[in-house]
């Protein structure tokens, strides 16, 4: 049986609604990590941008020399506390008793013993005593309260850096500023610590390194 020839004046059928399939999976793309978050200090597990010596992201790091001046500068502050110390050494010593030996040449086996002066070395053991604790208040109040609140001791305040946090920027506080210091007896071994900034991309020291601080240059502007 023949079909009959298509009518050229028939309206064109309309499509039904499309029934969907089965979906068919396509090939799989490439799987990219997630990208990292942005560190303050890129290049150096830390610095942003691209390493440059000598820079970080709080301002310019200070210099190996100024450093070294900084901390002179604290030293001489402390040693105010030598002036009572060296007074009373030597009030006690001249207060102290004499071993009754005959020095002078006259002939004599014995002399009667010096029984010295209590009273001078009472005042030059008191003396001492105050130049070691003002010592160590100098020391404290200047490097751990000072410089931990306000990222500057005496001595780097005269030389134009402060210590901050790597990560914040900020003063990292009396507590910390305080362990620091007892940490820079790492630094002193044959002072290896205390020269590593010379060749170290963000100039730490070894006590740096432990507590996670940088020392910068102060911007005046």
């Amino acid at each position: 049986m023949t079909q009959p020839p298509p009518d050229p004046f028939a309206h064109p059928q309309t499509p039904g609604p499309a029934v969907p399939g089965p979906a068919v999976p396509g090939p799989a793309g490439p799987s990219f990590p997630p990208a990292a978050a942005p560190s303050p200090y890129p290049g150096t597990g830390g610095y942003a941008g691209p390493l440059q010596t000598g820079v970080g992201p709080w301002g310019p790091l200070a210099g190996w020399g100024t450093r070294v001046g900084a901390m002179l500068i604290d030293i001489l502050v402390q040693l105010i506390g030598m002036v009572p110390y060296i007074i009373g050494i030597a009030l006690f010593v001249i207060g102290a008793p004499g071993s009754g030996a005959d020095v002078s040449g006259s002939g004599s086996d014995y002399l009667p013993p010096d029984t010295g002066n209590a009273g001078l070395m009472i005042l030059g053991g008191l003396l001492v005593g105050v130049g070691l604790l003002l010592m160590l208040g100098i020391q404290i109040w200047n490097r751990a309260f000072k410089q931990g609140r306000t990222g500057q001791s005496i001595g780097k305040k005269s030389m134009g850096i402060r210590l901050v946090d790597e990560h914040s920027g900020q003063p990292i506080g009396a507590g910390m500023a305080f362990v620091r210091d007892l940490a820079h007896t790492l630094d002193g071994f044959a002072y290896i610590g205390y020269l590593w900034p010379l060749w170290d991309s963000k100039r730490q020291t070894f006590a740096d390194m432990i507590l996670g601080t940088v020392v910068v240059e102060v911007d005046h502007r």
